[in-house]
Parts: structure tokens; C-alpha cells; sequence
């Protein structure tokens, strides 16, 4: 806008709060803090090794392994702690119930299962956040955490100690468009009489999930999987209809209005490959090792662009809004992820079995250092983990199967990072990023 009218610029300065209907996110969060106690205790490498219904997550084939329906419950939160410069960042905490349910079954004497899993947060089903296109961001934790997760999957056992499973992932979003009419104060934007409708839809993307599990010997077991990725695109509009001026008094424009469009990622989930092995090494020890490659080389701009129409009558040729800039590429890579967990068998008796598990992941980042235009922030993530679990043998004569109970603590730690800036004039500068992520899970495990 190279020149304005105090009336054209009271109006159009009311577009920004459509700036809000577009966010920068990335995934999902299951796909960053894990899925139950177990799991999240052995960081999360349980491609091989799931034998609960966490598999509706890390591989749907392991679903077919057991012959017991398997519930469970548990409930896991993960508070990040990011900044930059020293000041944080106020990233979402991620809190919600995780739900798995594993039903088996036979059809044509070949053993199937069923199976779904649930992460609902406890906050917001669905939220998106917006900040300003060059303030620093945290583009992989920004709008992750308070997203509704669901997936259904099944499971077949072939001959040869192989299963084999497949499903669906449901993530949520929303989409929706603002509208305001009435009357624009001027010159006291105050005075404005405007009345809001909202159309605002919960909006679901799926994507597929696929694996393979062989149970190559009795102590080892090989396994791969394949998780679609996704972005979703979010359009969205604002529109201001009305008059401009003074209630009570003859507008200065009649039926002036301010239509805005404005198109954004608004989540964004890369494709990955996973290969794994875990290992019962001996009576009372197993290893479990994953390494995931993640296709983040086709992340686009996650920016909102923005289109706008405006009509203010006899202001119109004092407003020039120019095009929009086109949207630097991110120029995000691919990466590859190790995991490593161990569970050790610390005590077995007729009463009561306990375990101890530990956990590492390695995750390097896929933003380059900010030196331009974006600032995209991300750093590469250190993850020690570490758990417990209690096994029950039964709840008296009501629950007459195992009943387990997990507990999980984990810590992502985040070197510091510095982005340094190729052009002195830069309006953010060079900064420094660093943090960490605390997360703790209890589930509880039951069969029947």
C-alpha cells in the first residue's frame, strides 16, 4: 500500500486479523513425543518390537502377533521449553489420552486382527496459530501439539512367521470462513458496529500406513514399514461488507467491502520409511533398533498468500496494494532418524513381573541454517528416555489375563544453534535457538 486515506486504511487495516486464518505446522503429535509408555520409554523403537496396540502406530502388522484382544489406556503430555535468544517461545504443551484397541480373529484359518488408535488432546481438538511471516518460529513443534489423531488398521498372519498389516490415519484441521457487516467507524474505528458469522468446519486428512513384521528366528524379529505423508492446504477468506463513516450520521462510502484470500500449508507430515530389528537376546534382555528415513524435501513455504479485493468508492484510488512477493523456498532436506531402545526383566515371580527400559533417538534437522528471508527454526534433537512397567497377573476373578501398568519419562535436548544472517540490514538479525522437550506417559495394558 504506497498511499492511503485514513478511511481506506481503517478498513483495510482490518484484514490483518484474517492473517489468523493461517498457520506454519508440521506432523502430527504422535509422530513427535510417541505413542504410550512402553514405547515412549524405549524411544520409540518399536517397529519390531510392539507388542501392545501401540502397533496401530508403529506397525500395523504386529497387530496379528497374539491371540488376546488388548486394550489400552494411558495418558501422555510433553511440554517444550524453545527459545530463541534466550526468550521463550511459549510453544503449546501436547496433553491427551492415548487409546489402542487390538481385536484378533480368524478367517479361513489364517489369524487377523483389527485395530484402531486414538490421541485426543485435552485442550483444543484442533487449533491453528499464526505469526508474522519473518518472526522466528519453531516450524516442527508450532502447531503439532493439540491435533486429534485416529487410526484403524488390519493385520493378517501369513505362512512363514510373516504378518503383514495395513490402515488408515486420520488427522484433524480446520477450515473455515470469517464474514463482518455492518458499519466501519471513522475516524473512530471504535464506533464500529459490525456483526461476525463464522463458518467454521472440522476437517479430516487421511493418509495410508503399511508394514511387514517376519519373525526370522524365536529370539528376532525383522520388520519395515512404509507412512504416507501429506500437507493440506488451507483457503480461506474475510470479507468486510458495509458502510464507512460516523453511526447515526450519512456514510462517507456506501456499501464499501474488503475481501480477503488468504492460502496457506497449514500441516505438513513427510513420507517415511522405516527398517527395524528387536532382539530377545536372552531370557531377560531385548534390544530394539529403528532407523526411519523422512522425506522433508518437498516442504513448501508454509506462509500464507494473500490476495485482496477492496471497494471503498471515492478512497479507491488513494489505496495501491501491490502483488504479493512470491514466498522464498525452505529448502528443507530429507533426514534419517535412528532409535534405540532396551528392556531389561528385572524381577519375575507369580505375583508381579517388573521391567526397566531405557531409550535413545537421534534426530538431525531438516531446516538449513536461517540465513535469508525465512526464519524456520529447527534444531537437532538428542532424546534419552527412560521407563518402567509393572505386569499383574490378573485382577482376581474379573480380569483373569495379564494386566499391565507403564510408566515412561523422556527428555529431548536441543543444542544451541546460531542462524547468522547474510545481509546486515536483515530486520530480525542474526539470533541464536535452543531448548528442550520433558514428556511423561503411564499407561495401563489389559488383555482378554
Amino acid at each position: 500500500m504506497s498511499r492511503g486515506h485514513p478511511a481506506a486504511l481503517a478498513v483495510v487495516a482490518l484484514a490483518v486479523v484474517a492473517v489468523a486464518l493461517a498457520a506454519p505446522a508440521a506432523a502430527n503429535p504422535i509422530d513427535l513425543f510417541g505413542f504410550g509408555a512402553r514405547a515412549q520409554g524405549m524411544g520409540g523403537a518399536m517397529t519390531a518390537g510392539a507388542d501392545d496396540a501401540s502397533a496401530n502406530y508403529y506397525n500395523p502388522a504386529l497387530l496379528a502377533g497374539s491371540d488376546d484382544i488388548r486394550i489400552d489406556i494411558g495418558y501422555q503430555a510433553a511440554q517444550p521449553f524453545l527459545s530463541v535468544d534466550g526468550r521463550g517461545q511459549a510453544v503449546d504443551a501436547a496433553r491427551g489420552l492415548a487409546i489402542g484397541l487390538a481385536v484378533p480373529g480368524t478367517i479361513a484359518g489364517a489369524r487377523i486382527a483389527v485395530g484402531a488408535g486414538l490421541f485426543l488432546p485435552d485442550q483444543q481438538i484442533t487449533r491453528t496459530r499464526t505469526l508474522p511471516s519473518a518472526q522466528p518460529r519453531w516450524t516442527l513443534y508450532d502447531n503439532r501439539p493439540q491435533r486429534l489423531f485416529l487410526a484403524a488398521n488390519l493385520a493378517i498372519a501369513l505362512p512363514g512367521h510373516v504378518s503383514v498389516g495395513a490402515g488408515i490415519s486420520y488427522m484433524s484441521s480446520t477450515q473455515g470462513d470469517v464474514a463482518l457487516d455492518g458499519i466501519v467507524g471513522f475516524p473512530d474505528p471504535t464506533t464500529s458496529q459490525l456483526v461476525l458469522d463464522m463458518d467454521i468446519d472440522l476437517k479430516t486428512i487421511r493418509y495410508p500406513q503399511a508394514g511387514v513384521a517376519w519373525d526370522a528366528t524365536p529370539w528376532l524379529t525383522l520388520a519395515a514399514t512404509y507412512r504416507g505423508g501429506f500437507k493440506l492446504v488451507l483457503d480461506q477468506t474475510f470479507d468486510i461488507t458495509g458502510d464507512i463513516g460516523t453511526p447515526g450520521s450519512a456514510p462517507l462510502v456506501d456499501d464499501g467491502f474488503l475481501h480477503l484470500r488468504s492460502v496457506a500449508q497449514d500441516l505438513f507430515q513427510p513420507a517415511q520409511l522405516t527398517a527395524a530389528a528387536h532382539a530377545q537376546l536372552t531370557p531377560r534382555l531385548a534390544l530394539a533398533f529403528d532407523v526411519s528415513w523422512h522425506r522433508w524435501s518437498v516442504y513448501e513455504n508454509p506462509a500464507a498468500q494473500i490476495e485482496i479485493d477492496l471497494d471503498i468508492g471515492d478512497f479507491n484510488d488513494l489505496v495501491t496494494i501491490p502483488p504479493q512477493d512470491p514466498l522464498p523456498a525452505p529448502h528443507f532436506h530429507d533426514i534419517v532418524v535412528p532409535r534405540l531402545g532396551v528392556e531389561w526383566l528385572a524381577r519375575a515371580s507369580a505375583r508381579r513381573t517388573w521391567r526397566v527400559r531405557g531409550g535413545y533417538a537421534y534426530e538431525p534437522s531438516p531446516a538449513p541454517e536461517q540465513f535469508g528471508a525465512t526464519n524456520y527454526i529447527d534444531n537437532q534433537k538428542h532424546t534419552v528416555s527412560t521407563g518402567a512397567g509393572l505386569e499383574l497377573p490378573g485382577l482376581g476373578s474379573i480380569i483373569l489375563r495379564p494386566v499391565s501398568i507403564d510408566l515412561s519419562l523422556v527428555a529431548t535436548f536441543l543444542p544451541e544453534r546460531s542462524h547468522h544472517k547474510l545481509i546486515a540490514v536483515d530486520p530480525v538479525g542474526d539470533y541464536r535457538s535452543s531448548g528442550r522437550v520433558l514428556a511423561a506417559s503411564l499407561s495401563s495394558r489389559w488383555r482378554f
